[in-house]
């Protein structure tokens, strides 16, 4: 695989990381320090937050199996997989 290719494959997984982590927490949560009676969970479901979470955790696996069936050997291997489970953690982490 030439080398471009795989830096642009190897940018996918880690902008989709970037992505998954900026997605944490609620977008409401600072309303609840200006008005303590609010109740962040009312204003906002997690509907589209989700939606875009489930899309950048398939993209970051989806690039990753697919640099792992491009690589034959066995070393090469091993990025797509510490890809896949920093995407996966990423998206436990951004869910929580």
């Amino acid at each position: 695989m030439p080398h471009l290719s795989r830096l642009l494959l190897s940018a996918i997984p880690v902008l989709a990381i970037f992505g998954l982590l900026l997605l944490r927490g609620s977008g409401y949560e600072w309303m609840a320090e200006l008005e303590p009676g609010l109740d962040p969970s009312a204003i906002e479901t997690d509907g589209s937050r989700a939606l875009v979470r489930n899309f950048l955790l398939g993209a970051a696996l989806g690039t990753s199996a697919l640099m792992a069936i491009a690589k034959r050997t066995r070393g090469a291997q091993i990025l797509p997989l510490v890809w896949a489970v920093l995407a996966t953690v990423a998206y436990i982490f951004s869910s929580t």
